[in-house]
């Protein structure tokens, strides 16, 4: 089964070259950014244009309410379906997006996890905000130190989502990687691109002053009796927003600044994720002849049986 992944930090290109792609090798594009598959948030989530979904059949956008649950082990399962039945109709899935979890749950596989314990995980929000996520992971390396060594200190979400799985089943999550119900997909081509950082960090800050520009601030107060579940998302740029307009604790000209540095940090944590996987051809999109590299690479690569 034959699909091709374009990942890469945000603001390197990734819409842009998977409609390319698609419009080229008759294929339709598979979402995976984490951020995009909810409603109601488009213009922060830099989601593809009404324009660009008209010349190329996008999914798993919009396709969920803003309180509704997802996980990267459900995105593989209906990531998998769409591949067989784009490929059924002889066209070509492109998987685009960013969430390195997704890419990670349709190519290596996950197991299947335990529904999350709400009030648990309130427990360990708290001991976070009291002590630190430092205090989560030395509570995650007396029960599980294999994942206490993997998991970055800092890294709150993970390490209660770690603790909570040890609770919920009474067995180390690393243990359950090992043995877990895995359904890996096919052999797909990838290809990553990585502009050189100081031109990817002020694309970014263009990128932000192009959402506000755009009407960020509107769409986030039109998100106004969605603001606790959005809280708890944590989307990009989404809280500093909420700041401003509804706890006025910042200004303006802070806000902006904030939610570039927001994304720029994360492009750096994209980078660090994408540079182990193996697979990934590299391409820089600001060099005039990127596409036509790719396009050859492509060619090579669907005509292997």
């Amino acid at each position: 089964m034959k699909y091709i992944i374009v990942c890469g930090p945000t603001g390197s290109g990734k819409t842009s070259l998977g409609i390319q792609i698609a419009l080229r090798y008759n294929g339709e594009v598979i979402n995976a950014d984490s951020r995009q598959i909810y409603k109601h948030t488009n213009i922060g989530t830099a989601k593809p244009t009404p324009d660009e979904c008209l010349r190329v059949k996008h999914h798993l956008i919009d396709i969920l309410e803003l309180h509704e649950k997802f996980s990267a082990f459900r995105f593989a399962s209906l990531a998998k379906d769409l591949i067989n039945d784009i490929t059924d109709r002889n066209k070509l899935p492109i998987i685009v997006g960013g969430t390195g979890l997704y890419l990670k749950a349709i190519t290596e596989g996950l197991f299947k996890a335990p529904e999350p314990d709400e009030e648990y995980r309130r427990e360990l929000e708290q001991i976070c905000q009291q002590d630190g996520p430092e205090k989560l992971h030395r509570m995650l390396a007396v029960i599980d130190p294999a994942s206490a060594e993997k998991i970055n200190p800092r890294h709150s979400s993970r390490l209660i989502r770690a603790i909570e799985i040890y609770k919920l089943t009474g067995k180390p999550i690393s243990e359950i990687q090992k043995n877990g119900d895995y359904r890996k997909t096919g052999k797909p081509l990838w290809l990553g691109l990585m502009p050189a950082r100081d031109i990817l960090y002020n694309r970014i800050n263009k990128r932000v002053d192009d959402m506000i520009d755009a009407g960020f601030e509107q769409e986030v107060l039109n998100l106004k009796p969605f603001l606790d579940v959005l809280r708890k998302k944590k989307m990009v740029g989404y809280n500093d927003m909420i700041s401003y307009l509804f706890d006025k604790n910042i200004d303006k000209d802070q806000t902006i600044n904030k939610i570039k540095q927001r994304h720029r940090n994360y492009a750096k944590r994209q980078i660090t994720w994408f540079r182990k996987v193996k697979n990934i051809r590299w391409f820089d999109s600001t060099k005039k002849d990127y596409a036509n590299i790719i396009y050859k690479i492509c060619d090579k690569y669907l005509k292997k049986t």
